[in-house]
């Protein structure tokens, strides 16, 4: 009886010991679960592929943005002044006298200044017209673009004065701005011109309209008399 006993003891706990053994190693939350190894490459990958596309789509958009700005055609016509400077300065035989290109430097800086002129006027009703919706943004821009050529080509003049004498470009631009009022002053006086042959020209046609209709008149009288 007692062995039978002991031996039931010893089964008993045999299978106790095996279910809290098996009950540790399931629930037992200090395990550490399988970890999945990632390549260190992976990252790196990652990175370099996302800064390739950010390089190409902006390579793109630079490359889109200036073929629409070379198309865009400027607000004033041929700079004849400029092409003419550089054509004597290119010009080696026979070797243009250096006061020539000088009066032709000056001249092309007038030009410069006038259309910088032109568009200080400019820039406060084109931006009220931008601001209402009355002008696109292709035209807002064109005109920003303009501004930026043209304070490019002054920079361009002073250091084309600078080359032929330093410190000619302190004397350089008033003198071009001088040439400027002369010229604006000479183009008034010109329309002025036009305009008095104009109104001569018109006043001399109501002069014969009347003189026609008073002869009609006189016609007429007489006829009755």
């Amino acid at each position: 009886m007692s062995e039978e006993n002991s031996s039931f003891n010893s089964t008993d706990y045999n299978s106790t010991d095996s279910n809290s053994n098996s009950t540790y190693t399931q629930d037992d939350p200090f395990t550490t679960p399988e970890q999945s190894s990632i390549p260190i490459y992976t990252p790196i990958i990652y990175v370099a592929v996302l800064i390739s596309l950010l390089i190409f789509f902006s390579i793109y958009y630079r490359k889109k943005k200036f073929s629409k700005l070379t198309k865009m055609k400027s607000l004033f016509n041929e700079n004849y002044a400029k092409e003419m400077y550089y054509e004597l300065k290119e010009q080696t035989d026979p070797k243009i006298n250096e006061k020539v290109l000088k009066a032709a430097l000056i001249r092309r800086g007038s030009e410069a200044i006038r259309r910088m002129i032109k568009l200080k006027e400019s820039t406060q009703f084109v931006n009220a017209l931008y601001v209402k919706g009355s002008i696109g943004d292709d035209a807002h821009d064109r005109f920003k673009i303009e501004n930026k050529l043209q304070q490019l080509e002054l920079e361009e003049c002073a250091v084309e004065a600078e080359s032929f004498k330093t410190g000619w470009a302190k004397i350089f631009f008033p003198v071009c701005q001088e040439v400027t009022m002369n010229e604006a002053l000479r183009r008034r006086i010109n329309s002025i011109e036009d305009r008095k042959e104009v109104f001569t020209q018109e006043w001399i046609n109501e002069v014969e309209k009347i003189e026609k209709k008073v002869e009609k008149q006189q016609r007429k009288k007489s006829a009755k008399k």
